[in-house]
């Protein structure tokens, strides 16, 4: 939890436009009762993760807060004694520094033509993903949870968000959306919905070891970009992310149409743009 904590809040400030050399983070954590030896255990991995992944990013942790022993103690309706604790959680929060503020890379794809690439590799680690929670809620009215968690390779993705700052450096880099909760799905979409552009892509050519669509386009695994270059840049893309996992996917295309062909090369999804915007929002109709 703690390492894919870190990775995604320096991934997202890379993907932004943040200089990999001038970033730090914040911690707030969030606990329970560190009296009992498995909360406590949980909260060391925790810290020592905090430690391992800040040195070798190059991050330090300039602030933080902690809010422990969150436990609550005493008697349900029928008097008998009953406690309730918070789950261990952990917030990590980023702050970088970009030159030029006009420089900063959005996630809204720009151009009909463009190629969509995904940098990073996709395993089958769905466990704790919001796609085993949803299957497990239909199913059982429970999310489940599964086994295959995400790991997180810092040296392999600290690589690769040097060169992907390098390539926002060069102006290369049209979008950029960081890959997070809800897998390449949900980032795919929301750089078409924010674009208001149709897109295509493939699995096909996916990096990393998934045998199954779903959990190819669910899987939350760490270090994961996408990425819109214009056509022009191509070469001179694919020369700056030599050495690191990257593949070239798709397109942004001409109309609104969005559609996912699986790893066998057959269409798996098919919609438009304004149907999976209206889809978007209903989440938050009457707020």
């Amino acid at each position: 939890m703690a390492a894919c904590a870190i990775d995604t809040a320096i991934r997202n400030a890379v993907t932004a436009g943040a200089d990999p050399d001038y970033i730090a983070l914040m911690d707030n954590f969030c606990w329970c009762s560190s009296n009992e030896s498995e909360r406590l255990g949980q909260l060391k991995a925790a810290v020592k993760a905090c430690y391992d992944y800040s040195v070798t990013y190059g991050t330090p942790f300039i602030s933080g807060k902690d809010s422990m022993f969150n436990d609550f103690k005493g008697y349900d309706e029928n008097g008998n004694p009953v406690k309730i604790s918070v789950p261990p959680t952990l917030l990590i929060s980023s702050i970088g520094v970009i030159d030029d503020a006009a420089k900063a890379i959005s996630i809204d794809v720009k151009f009909a033509g463009d190629l969509v690439y995904i940098l990073g590799e996709t395993n089958e680690e769905n466990g704790a993903s919001e796609y085993f929670a949803m299957i497990g809620e239909r199913k059982k009215g429970k999310r489940y949870v599964g086994n295959a968690i995400p790991q997180v390779n810092a040296a392999k993705n600290r690589s690769l968000y040097y060169s992907l700052y390098k390539a926002i450096k060069g102006g290369i880099i049209a979008s950029a959306q960081s890959v997070h909760r809800g897998g390449l799905a949900v980032a795919l979409a929301k750089s078409a919905m924010a674009g208001m552009s149709g897109m295509e892509v493939s699995l096909v050519g996916l990096l990393g070891n998934v045998s199954r669509n779903d959990f190819a386009l669910y899987s939350e695994s760490q270090g994961r970009v996408v990425v819109t270059i214009a056509p022009k840049n191509k070469k001179k893309f694919e020369r700056i992310m030599n050495g690191n996992a990257y593949a070239l996917v798709g397109t942004v295309r001409t109309d609104s149409v969005f559609i996912i062909n699986g790893k066998n090369g057959k269409q798996i999804v098919r919609s438009d743009i304004e149907t999976m915007l209206n889809r978007y929002k209903s989440t938050f109709m009457g707020y």
